[in-house]
């Protein structure tokens, strides 16, 4: 059964709201996924309707040449928030949604990045390949997470 997972990651990043504006900027620019490992095709940062092709430059979804595209459907813009959600397009290996937002706790001056979302395999290959599929969405996860704190 292809029944979608509901996942929710978040690190701490640092502190400071230096740390909080460039975070803020690599995530909406489209750094982070850069950082993570993927070929980025947008025509400019995350803005409502904008489309996004993600390519993995490594691992299995590179070996298939696997493309990856979005829509990013929100984006927060906020004093304590910032980021975006987007949504899987046909084609996509998986269906679903996924939300990163960096945010800044003024009362801790803390920062952390908050990835969460919704996927189901969608193609033959994914639900073939389930467990490589799901094991390479979870090392992409923890490539966003570590690309923002390894690089602020």
């Amino acid at each position: 059964m292809n029944r979608p997972r509901r996942f929710e990651h978040e690190a701490v990043l640092g502190v400071g709201a230096d740390l909080f504006d460039r975070a803020g900027r690599a995530l909406i620019n489209w750094d982070m996924h850069r950082r993570a490992g993927l070929v980025v095709v947008a025509d400019g940062p995350a803005a409502p309707r904008r489309i996004v092709t993600l390519r993995p430059r490594t691992g299995p979804g590179a070996w298939f040449r696997i493309a990856a595209p979005c829509e990013v459907t929100t984006v927060i813009d906020g004093p304590c928030a910032r980021g975006f959600t987007y949504r899987a397009l046909p084609g996509h290996p998986e269906r679903g949604w996924e939300t990163f937002v960096v945010e800044h706790d003024r009362d801790t001056d803390s920062v952390r990045l908050r990835i969460e979302g919704e996927s189901a395999h969608a193609t033959l290959i994914a639900r073939l390949g389930a467990p490589i599929a799901r094991a390479e969405q979870n090392r992409l996860t923890r490539r966003y997470l570590a690309a923002l704190r390894e690089n602020h």
